[in-house]
């Protein structure tokens, strides 16, 4: 065998990019040394080579965030460190706002950004000038200024980042091709190459470009694509001053990046391209470029000679048309592959420079500690499954996603592609009854319904109001009369089996060892106690569970369920979400519906709250599980696929006389915001415990040992040191989580999420506090620039004793 390879080591990274190569510098900085990074040509050689290393930092969530400061305060001290300049240049950077509704949306920006605890500012068109005086500034409303913003040359980092995992011990080799896996057991245990084979205890997928044919080769779809991004550079002029700032305009769809005496001009142009079609290099796809294509960016140039017209006047130096790796929504994907233990994934880095340094740590910890040591679950791989694994899909859904890069995020807006996908048996019929759509997770689900002449509410808001009258409607058809929800998007799976109840007994929080058709609702936990799911068990037989968790949350709940799976074969997991449809029948009057429908007892006393029972709905097989989340008498009724139409229209026919409705998710948001019941990746995420989130009742310490209970324990005898509360706002503001908390000008915290409950008639939050601020019952909370007194809820704001689901 060559010896340009090691027959062994620990961690195998695969790609010399900056991801992988962070990776790689990250690993050594923990001591890590058995760390060999394969490079099919040279370090950079895939998109490092020309991205243009814009370094922003504010992001949506305060995670993200964390990461991308870290980066760019990694940028700053990496140079000293290493001896290799970087071409760090913190020149601070401008967003600008050129329409109300962007300037809307930066005031949002700017409040999220003081409960991160992050300076931004908000500048006027004077300032803008004086920051950047080739702006024309003419219907400006204002920008964004982050002083701590600025740029890097992505060549130098990635060689930084090269040189101090050299210097830590790692082991980077060039012109190495990765040509298949041999896998054991859930576990990649040899890396194939062109120069032979290397055996190894975890492998680390960040080849950018080329991520997706690695993934094939370990017998996994990755949704990652690729795409042309186009960049021109100006010739030089001495009309262009040296220390410009970063400066983007989202709303002329541009962004700049200064070099001495010119400007990189580049945006995210209507119709990119997929690369070579489909978004597929092929692996012999080099350091190289595609054809000039400057018709395809005229609207970026356009934009930007407008803002900037010194443009008119300087030429054009060099064109960059390159590709790009780009994920279905536009986002990386980080994590574990699959039911793969040790098969790590960083890729579909867009502003992959941005990321790097942040990106590198979390997934060093993740590969060294078992997580990234914070909840990166708008990165995580986890959020995608098989609907968005296909070439064609990713292909049109990742163009929409580039397309929209700079769009305004307005809150009730839907992606359009790849639409309609996954269909519940009941779609057309809600269609036709007025149900706007959404999706999620590829399927489509009723927001609300309209009725027949009604118009629908104008997107292009940031404010509740016009939604009102509709969701009112519905949040009131469920309070006090009887609705129906169709949730055939619930991820559902059956987990049976000798060994079942042991099993889920340990990876469960809560006591699962109850009777035959009991609805347990639980937490599964880390060892850190933070909470990785959250979902019900319902008890089927003695060894029979069937586990219900969110849409969106299947791959990575069901990954989370095999992944702690005794290995003996005692336990078998089978995901049944296909198979059944669900109804959501909810409302005082529901009980009234479902006797008339079923030939059943379905009286308090033989069908008690949290119990399921297999029932009959006229001639169909049902089960019916008294579960809420709206937080009124209902049922979840299980219906295989098969007998979903004729189950609803039975259950339309009965619920005639009570004046039953059809109803959306967007109802459901305001009702559970009104009882405090929480949402995963939200409320709860990785980094809370179920005691921080006021979930100790679904926890059972007596039971016996669980996963996470020592993390429990250990917390308990300290004490919470932060709590999860609720608020309700003299004013209606448009709260949607994010939302600054405050008191006296001091900022107590950050909202998780936001609604307007329209039984209480007022707009409600939720928002962690720390320490002393714990006990606080009244703070400010701010929105779009605009402020409310918020007083404290105990306990919910709704039905806080619970009698209403018990009826």
């Amino acid at each position: 065998m060559s010896s340009k390879v090691p027959s062994h080591a620990r961690i195998v990274i695969v790609g010399g990019g900056a991801i992988g190569t962070s990776i790689a510098y990250h690993l050594a900085k923990a001591g890590e040394k058995d760390v060999v990074v394969l490079e099919k040509t040279a370090l950079t050689a895939g998109s490092t080579w020309h991205a243009a290393g814009l370094m922003g930092q504010l992001r949506s969530k305060v995670n993200l965030t964390r990461l991308m400061q870290y980066s760019a305060d990694l940028c700053a001290r990496i140079g000293a460190e290493t001896g290799q300049d970087v071409g760090w240049k913190n020149v601070g950077s401008l967003r600008l706002a050129a329409s109300d509704a962007r300037w809307e949306e930066l005031k949002r920006a700017h409040t999220a950004a003081k409960s991160y605890g992050f300076d931004m500012e908000l500048v006027g068109p004077d300032e803008i000038r004086r920051l950047f005086p080739l702006v024309d500034v003419k219907g400006l409303r204002g920008a964004t200024w982050i002083a701590s913003d600025g740029h890097v040359d992505p060549y130098s980092l990635t060689h930084a980042y090269a040189k101090g995992a050299r210097a830590g011990g790692v082991r980077i080799v060039e012109g190495v091709t990765v040509t298949g896996f041999t896998i054991d057991d859930r576990r990649i245990t040899t890396v194939k190459t062109t120069e032979g084979d290397i055996g190894c205890e975890v492998v680390a997928n960040a080849a950018g470009l080329w991520a997706r044919q690695l993934g094939e080769l370990a017998g996994i779809d990755l949704p990652i694509t690729v795409v042309e991004h186009e960049y021109f550079v100006t010739e030089k002029s001495p009309l262009v001053p040296d220390d410009l700032p970063t400066l983007r305009d989202p709303d002329a769809n541009f962004y700049v990046k200064p070099e001495p005496g010119a400007m990189v001009i580049g945006g995210w142009e209507k119709e990119t391209r997929a690369a070579y079609g489909l978004g597929k290099l092929p692996m012999s796809f080099g350091q190289e470029l595609f054809a000039d294509d400057l018709e395809r960016i005229a609207e970026v140039i356009e934009g930007a000679s407008n803002r900037i017209p010194i443009l008119n006047e300087l030429g054009v130096r060099s064109v960059v048309n390159g590709p790009i790796p780009i994920s279905a929504d536009g986002e990386p994907v980080m994590g574990l592959a699959g039911d793969f233990e040790n098969f790590f994934v960083a890729c579909g880095f867009t502003s992959g420079i941005a990321a790097s340094g942040g990106a590198g740590r979390a997934m060093a910890n993740w590969i060294l500690e078992g997580d990234p040591g914070m909840d990166l679950w708008a990165f995580d791989l986890r959020r995608f499954g098989n609907p968005h694994g296909g070439l064609a899909y990713l292909r049109d859904s990742a163009i929409e996603a580039y397309s929209k890069y700079y769009a305004v995020a307005w809150p009730e807006e839907e992606r359009s592609a790849c639409r309609p996908l996954r269909r519940s048996p009941l779609y057309e019929a809600l269609t036709a009854k007025g149900a706007v759509n959404g999706v999620k997770f590829g399927w489509e689900r009723p927001n609300y319904f309209l009725k027949s002449g009604e118009p629908k509410p104008p997107l292009e808001t940031f404010e509740r109001a016009p939604y009102a009258e509709v969701i009112g409607r519905e949040h009131r058809a469920v309070r006090e009369g009887v609705a129906l929800v169709d949730q055939s998007s619930f991820s559902k799976f059956e987990v049976s089996g000798p060994g079942a109840l042991r099993y889920l007994q340990w990876l469960a929080a809560a006591n699962v060892d109850r009777s035959e058709n009991a609805v347990i609702y639980t937490q599964l936990l880390n060892k850190r106690g933070g909470i990785e799911a959250d979902l019900t068990i319902m008890r089927r037989r003695e060894d029979r569970f069937h586990v219900v968790t969110g849409s969106a949350f299947g791959t990575r709940d069901g990954g989370w369920i095999r992944r702690h799976m005794p290995r003996d074969g005692s336990v078998h997991v089978q995901n049944v979400t296909g198979a059944y449809g669900v109804i959501n029948l909810c409302g005082p009057l529901s009980r009234d519906v479902l006797g008339k429908a079923s030939e059943d007892d379905v009286g308090n006393h033989a069908f008690p709250y949290m119990t399921c029972r297999d029932i009959r709905i006229g001639w169909a097989p049902v089960m019916a599980a008294r579960v809420t989340y709206v937080g009124e008498l209902g049922w979840e009724l299980h219906v295989p696929t098969e007998y979903m139409a004729y189950v609803y229209e039975l259950l339309k026919a009965a619920g005639a006389e009570f004046g039953i409705a059809d109803v959306g998710y967007k109802a459901i948001s305001s009702l559970r915001m009104e009882k405090r019941y929480l949402y995963w990746g939200a409320d709860i995420t990785p980094d809370d415990t179920p005691l921080e989130a006021g979930l100790g009742f679904a926890v059972s310490m007596k039971k016996g040992n669980f996963q996470g209970r020592d993390a429990i324990v250990a917390q308990k005898e300290t004490g919470i040191a932060r709590k999860l509360a609720c608020f309700r706002l003299d004013e209606p503001l448009p709260v949607y989580g994010g939302e600054a908390m405050s008191v006296d000008g001091r900022i107590v915290g950050m909202t998780t999420s936001g609604d307007f409950g329209h039984t209480v008639g007022a707009s409600l939050v939720f928002g962690y506090l720390k320490g002393e601020d714990m006990a606080l019952s009244e703070i400010e909370v701010e929105a779009f620039g605009r402020r409310s007194r918020a007083t404290a809820v105990e306990r919910c704001a709704y039905d806080p004793s619970g009698e209403r689901i018990r009826l």
